[in-house]
């Protein structure tokens, strides 16, 4: 059974690759795919305390700086 944080941060992520995907033109699938790759996924795993806090707009932009410190490339 899920704790109510993992929910939280599950939750969390799925607003994120949605937006993210929307922002940049991608299908969920491509999103996901993009952020795992370099590492967005991890990034907010890592810092769901801080970055859920935050409007989705500020977290997409944290995602596209880590993803550019990776090897992505969208911006």
């Amino acid at each position: 059974m899920l704790t109510k944080q993992r929910r939280n941060i599950i939750n969390f992520m799925v607003a994120c690759i949605n937006e993210f995907s929307s922002k940049f033109g991608l299908s969920t699938t491509e999103a996901f795919d993009y952020l795992h790759k370099y590492n967005g996924i991890a990034f907010i795993k890592d810092h769901y305390e801080v970055e859920h806090c935050l409007g989705l707009e500020d977290t997409i932009e944290d995602l596209v700086v880590v993803c550019k410190n990776n090897g992505g490339l969208l911006t």
